[in-house]
């Protein structure tokens, strides 16, 4: 693999093209960032000392070799300069790389993901200019580069750009697009005839809440991003580019719409097989990615009550009495001037859009921290928002066809494109304006030479505003904020989702309280009715502080609560365990109130890279999730891919059903050194904390007595080289297909536990392929013979005295949990936001009556009267 070194003026923008870049890859990629001087003064500049470690230290790593990405004038001194010191060896396997700083990074970086060599890569760095001015030909009339955008470190700095030895021959198949002046859409042009293409569509049926909204539109840009194939999404007569998270949001995908996705290119195959996943996985959200707005309706008219208070939409449950801090939100006066260097101003506008992403990423990193992933999500979509081209085309159209000047071009561009998202007829998508608005004021206020803005509190206060951008939320300080009120906006604005996600009580669309309340002035809200006091009485501003204190702790306690074990009311304690994908998961699960992880899915840790983790890579990251899980058990399963679960450098065949192919153990199996690696890391692993392994898709008892015998074998050679193993180290099983039901009564005299997968089991006992958009309703799994399925799993794991869990979706609906301790599980394991609320069902449960809901929900003729039950 090969390596790459950014190099910038400035430390913060190259550590944010870093960020970014690292994100895009998956940390796949071997990466340093260096800019800036040691001098406080004057911090802006390069030093070729430090650009020569960052070379060095990447060359270290990346036996391919290093390409060097850099932004203009003494950065490419700098590296010129440190080329002088590098020793020969090194030297004859770095690359000057003169690609535009962020998209060259970018490009480059997911290019060298895949395995591509040094020339290949800078290269694909090349045609992040070679399509913008592609794009904007009709417009400038520039014709496109034929080589690519680098120096080669042989030659003298002001030699010509030459196509590397080991260069692709043909243009990659990215798509090329034409863009009108707005931005608004974009057609692809025909790719290639001299590479080889597949063409293959797939039918969806969206069933996220919202649609493809914001953030499953962003998941789905980032996974057809991956893809050299050329993928557009329809919905009736209009489409959009699956690379664009404008265009895919402009299409106002909403729940229930049958959309059609196309692909074609030379990775088509590989595209579908992703796209079908990244469906089945709802987009990569989650019931508790979306943090509901309260029972009340959506957006509740805005009226003023007998006394004096306004009643709006309740965006954020709580309470707050303070004196107001007032925010009048400013962008800069911007004004049409003429410019005779349009270039210069369109490098203007490509510093400011680079700087304004360097900053989003950072408040990308706080969100996270303060909020989890809902709250950073948001800012992943302004960060797309921003990368996404649309806007900066119709802007550098506006700069080179009217000369005017970048920050004017900007704006239009911004409002061009902040109107559409506003005219849509779905009340999420029209909220999605302000986040264009507010990622877009971002870089107008750069251009124009202004900071970053915001809200800055000299004290406790609740702030109101016409309308609050998520920037403004996410940069408040906690500490002093008690609530927010605002003029316009909805529940389900990302000011909104923010809000509720920091835990700051909100009320949105408060018409007309900004002519009602003067700064300073005490108010009083409650952000579960919606109510705003603008006047209140002393009687009424105790009242509310007192709702405050006990809201406050009542929060304390379902947090406490959430920790501490669930047990039934007739004293059965169950054990409530979450669900990882990475070792980074589990501090949060254990922070949710998780006993222990009922399932860390392996296969997160060998996709999106190039080759798979080594045995010591695996060993490292098992015994960080069970050191973050303090002693508690941690339940590894083996990798789990085939199916719908592709991973490209495994050489995965082809198969006409791969759902009854080489999936889970199978497919390790028929791959021993494989198989072998994550064994060792696991049993190295487990015999220094509580680590339980668990085999997938196991069908038969001779499939479960061959793995036992691989890892027993596996076992007795890490003891033969001295290495230190557990005495015993607990193995269980996923039931997920309905032979290891029949023989659930063999396989529980062989392993420890059993766990259940209700979405696979669900899929192959009742023949529908929860993917396939035709029979997908009916892949229910509350249907009665899913349930007697899980039952006899039960009784066969009861009969021979070992644990049965579940770890599949069923397991986090609090609604079903009565009937799955009716059922028989004896643990339950579930996604981290959910455990505090099945905590609380377990212990309103009697098992008496947990039984009898379970015989009549057996007896039912369907999954809608099982619910009807439920």
């Amino acid at each position: 693999m090969i390596g790459i070194v950014i190099v910038s003026h400035s430390r913060k923008l190259a550590e944010g093209v870093l960020e970014l870049a690292g994100q895009m890859t998956r940390g796949a990629v071997p990466m340093e960032a260096v800019g800036g001087i040691d001098d406080p003064d004057n911090p802006i500049g390069t030093d070729p000392m430090q650009v020569l470690a960052a070379i060095e230290s990447v060359a270290g790593q990346a036996e391919g070799g290093v390409l060097v990405v850099m932004d203009l004038g003494s950065a490419l001194m700098s590296a010129e300069t440190a080329l002088d010191f590098l020793d020969e060896a090194v030297r004859a396997k770095v690359r000057l790389c003169a690609a535009p700083l962020v998209e060259g990074t970018v490009a480059a970086a997911v290019q060298a993901a895949t395995g591509a060599s040094l020339g290949e890569a800078d290269a694909e760095a090349a045609t992040a200019l070679e399509v913008k001015i592609h794009q904007l030909a009709p417009v400038t009339g520039t014709a496109s580069p034929t080589g690519p955008a680098s120096v080669p470190v042989s030659a003298p700095t002001d030699a010509p750009a030459t196509t590397p030895t080991d260069a692709p021959a043909t243009t990659p198949t990215d798509a090329a697009a034409t863009a009108p002046t707005d931005g608004m859409s974009a057609a692809l042009a025909p790719a290639p005839t001299s590479l080889p293409h597949e063409a293959a569509r797939l039918e969806l049926v969206i069933a996220n809440k919202l649609g493809l909204h914001a953030r499953p539109a962003a998941n789905l840009v980032a996974t057809a991003g991956k893809f050299r194939a050329d993928i557009r999404l329809h919905k009736g007569d209009k489409s959009a580019n699956a690379k664009s998270i404008n265009q895919v949001a402009l299409l106002a995908v909403k729940n229930g719409d049958a959309v059609a996705v196309t692909v074609s290119g030379p990775d088509a195959a590989e595209a579908v097989a992703a796209l079908a996943a990244l469906h089945k996985d709802h987009f990569g959200e989650r019931d508790e990615d979306i943090l509901a707005a309260p029972a009340t309706a959506p957006e509740t008219p805005c009226a003023t009550t007998g006394d004096g208070a306004i009643t709006a939409t309740p965006a954020s449950g709580g309470y707050a009495v303070g004196p107001a801090a007032v925010h009048e939100a400013r962008l800069p006066e911007v004004s049409r001037r003429d410019t005779a260097d349009p270039e210069a101003e369109i490098r203007a506008l490509d510093q400011a859009i680079a700087t304004a992403r360097a900053a989003i990423g950072a408040l990308r990193q706080e969100a996270e921290r303060a909020s989890g992933p809902a709250g950073a999500g948001i800012f992943t979509v302004h960060d797309l928002i921003l990368g996404d081209g649309a806007m900066r085309e119709a802007a550098v159209a506006r700069i080179t066809g009217e000369h005017c000047d970048a920050a004017y071009a900007w704006s239009q561009a911004v409002a061009a494109m902040a109107t559409a998202y506003a005219g849509l007829d779905d009340a999420y998508m029209r909220a999605r304006a302000a986040d264009v608005s507010d990622c877009g004021g971002r870089v107008l206020r750069i251009l124009a030479g202004e900071g970053e803005g915001g809200i800055r509190l000299t004290g406790e206060a609740v702030v109101v505003a016409h309308d609050l951008t998520p920037s403004d939320v996410a940069g408040l300080d906690a500490g002093l904020v008690r609530g927010l009120v605002t003029e316009v906006g909805g529940a389900t604005s990302h000011a909104a989702i923010l809000a509720r996600s920091l835990g700051i009580p909100a009320v949105i669309g408060a018409a007309g309280c900004l002519g009602r309340i003067a700064d300073g002035q005490v108010i009083a809200l409650d952000g579960f009715t919606g109510t705003v006091w603008t006047a209140p009485e002393a009687a009424l501003r105790a009242d509310i502080a007192a709702k405050r204190t006990a809201w406050q702790a009542a929060g304390r306690e379902a947090k406490a609560r959430g920790a501490a074990p669930a047990v039934t009311r007739d004293g059965l304690a169950v054990p409530v365990w979450a669900n990882i994908g990475q070792p980074a998961d589990a501090a949060k699960a254990l922070a949710g109130g998780a006993e222990g992880v009922g399932l860390f899915r392996t296969e997160f840790l060998f996709q999106d890279r190039d080759r798979a983790p080594d045995e010591q890579e695996q060993y490292e990251a098992y015994l960080a999730a069970a050191k973050a899980m303090e002693g508690r058990p941690v339940i590894i399963r083996t990798l789990d891919i085939g199916g719908d679960k592709p991973i490209k450098y495994l050489d995965m065949p082809r198969e006409a059903n791969p759902f009854l192919g080489q999936r889970g153990v199978r497919f390790c199996l028929a791959r021993p050194e494989l198989f072998r690696s994550q064994l060792r890391a696991l049993l190295r692993a487990a015999a220094e904390a509580d680590i339980r392994i668990m085999y997938p898709m196991i069908a038969d008892v001779a499939e479960l007595e061959g793995v036992l015998a691989f890892q027993a074998r596996v076992r007795q050679e890490l003891a033969g080289e001295g290495r230190a193993v557990a005495g015993r180290v607990k193995t269980g099983i996923m039931i997920e297909v309905p032979s290891a039901v029949a023989m659930a009564d063999k396989l529980a005299s062989r392993c420890d536990f059993f766990s259940i997968g209700t979405n696979d089991l669900t899929q192959y006992a009742l023949a529908a392929d929860r993917g396939n958009a035709a029979v997908a309703t009916l892949c229910d799994s509350l249907h009665p013979a899913v349930l007697r399925l899980i039952g006899q799993a039960c009784r066969a794991a009861a009969a021979a005295g070992i644990a049965v869990g579940m770890c599949g979706e069923l397991a986090g609906d609090s609604r079903a949990t009565p009937l799955l301790l009716g059922l028989g599980l004896t643990e339950l394991s579930m996604s981290a936001p959910a455990i505090a609320t099945v905590k609380e069902a377990v212990r309103a449960a009697d098992r008496g009556a947990c039984r009898a809901l379970a015989a009549k929900a057996m007896d039912a003729p369907s999954a809608a009267a099982v619910r009807q039950l439920l």
